[in-house]
């Protein structure tokens, strides 16, 4: 079983790689949590995947969260239990930090894959240009594969890119990352531009972009800052304030 959060679909491609290589169910958590749903049988021998993205070098929040209240029936120390973070560049300390997420659940191996950049909502930080885009997604590939193989044959391992300054990048960026960086306040769409399509409410893993009566959308404040709504757009008729009007735009296409 692989559960997996994914915005601009990285991970959600990742995920799915893996599930076909490794003939696993998946189940994506944003759906879980949209249905309440927090208890899930695992079928004897059964391995449990968690890939999701890292967030400002730490797990994303929505996976975490969802990892620590989790209920995971047939679960023993014996079970295999890997995580695949998919990253811009490097993931500091997630790994150590997810596995407090799964309390008494035991994380055996742990993987990262380098994916596009898709955060550009503070100074400094935009997408991969055209050909640095391409380049990760082509290496992804063998990337995506050398992981499976690793989890086929349930290597006990830690494979990941943590970067330099990890302690500080994860546990001082990360917390304020968490505190002060995960308000959806500053979305607003383009009168002028939005053609009031409603993809960016369809894709919303949150459920939180309504467009009612043909307005333009609304954010109600349980983002989970993953960036599918600015990055789909179809006109880029949504900005986050005045950050993101000279910058790129992202998601993953197969």
């Amino acid at each position: 079983m692989i559960f997996y959060f994914s915005g601009t679909g990285n991970s959600k491609h990742v995920a799915e790689q893996l599930a076909a290589m490794l003939g696993e169910r998946l189940v994506a958590i944003a759906e879980a949590v949209a249905e309440g749903t927090l208890t899930f049988a695992l079928a004897e021998g059964e391995s449990v995947g968690w890939v999701f993205p890292t967030y400002s070098w730490g797990p994303a929040p929505v996976a975490a969260d969802f990892a620590s209240r989790v209920q995971l029936q047939g679960c023993c120390a014996d079970t295999y239990c890997y995580m695949v973070t998919t990253c811009g560049d490097e993931v500091g300390e997630t790994v150590s930090m997810f596995a407090k997420s799964l309390g008494n659940i035991r994380l055996k191996a742990a993987f990262s894959v380098q994916m596009p950049n898709n955060y550009i909502l503070l100074p400094g930080f935009d997408v991969d240009d055209k050909a640095l885009e391409r380049s990760k997604v082509e290496a992804s590939a063998a990337r995506i594969k050398a992981v499976a193989e690793a989890i086929a044959a349930k290597r006990e391992i830690i494979d990941v890119v943590e970067g330099p300054w990890r302690r500080l990048k994860s546990r001082l960026v990360y917390p304020l990352f968490r505190r002060f960086a995960m308000s959806d306040k500053a979305f607003a769409a383009n009168t002028d531009v939005c053609t009031r399509c409603g993809l960016c409410a369809r894709e919303c893993p949150a459920n939180n972009i309504t467009l009612d009566g043909g307005s333009l959308p609304r954010w109600h404040g349980n983002c989970t800052m993953c960036l599918s709504c600015i990055h789909r757009c179809p006109v880029r008729a949504i900005e986050y304030g005045k950050a993101t009007r000279s910058k790129g735009r992202y998601f993953f296409r197969p």
